[in-house]
């Protein structure tokens, strides 16, 4: 099995040692932290740890999972609980049960839960000025697995997202990984858990 690097983005906001911590645990609970190194990340910005993965990439040969402090920002809100456990759903999925899903790294170039396929803004959120946008295929939980062939391939982090309008810049964030002709194997898909009512009140972020 190749070397697994984990990289996770910590943003220093709010309570974020508390979901650093929480993570750790579920990393060394499943058995990956004896047989990984983990970098972690204080960035402002996803946009910056995936380039440090993008350039470990180019010279290393490697398989990598993405985490990130998935709802540090509605930390103190009416939708902190529902976005923490987001968060811990998706951990499941990528940390606990990993042999399974770095198992379909021999044939896809990256893995995850809840895909979406470029769609229209206004088809999940009408009320949106940003509604006449298509939001390019990704994972929507933005935590995933993938490796490092498949990773150099991919553009410059931060030339991607100079792509986008500067509102936009976390569509650059999510879409990135799967910027590139690629195979992506999806394997979990449940809607019920994503935090949709804190995503279309973005307003009460802290």
């Amino acid at each position: 099995m190749k070397k697994i690097n984990i990289f996770i983005h910590t943003y220093k906001i709010n309570e974020w040692k508390k979901v650093q911590d929480e993570q750790l645990e579920y990393i060394n609970n499943s058995g990956l932290g004896d047989i990984s190194d983990i970098h972690i990340c204080p960035y402002d910005s996803e946009l910056k740890t995936q380039l440090d993965i993008w350039e470990h990439s180019k010279i290393n040969d490697c398989n990598y999972l993405y985490l990130h402090n998935l709802g540090i920002t509605w930390q103190g809100t009416d939708y902190e609980d529902i976005t923490a456990s987001y968060r811990r759903w998706t951990i499941d999925g990528v940390v606990i049960n990993w042999k399974e899903y770095i198992s379909y790294l021999d044939e896809y170039d990256v893995v995850g839960d809840n895909w979406k396929d470029d769609n229209l803004i206004s088809n999940w959120n009408s009320d949106s000025k940003y509604k006449d946008m298509v939001y390019s295929k990704h994972f929507a939980t933005n935590h995933w697995w993938t490796k490092s062939d498949y990773v150099k391939k991919l553009q410059n982090p931060i030339e991607y997202e100079k792509k986008f309008p500067k509102f936009a810049n976390r569509m650059s964030w999510e879409t990135w990984i799967s910027s590139y002709d690629g195979n992506f194997k999806e394997v979990r898909n449940d809607i019920s858990k994503e935090p949709n009512n804190a995503y279309q009140n973005r307003k009460s972020k802290k």
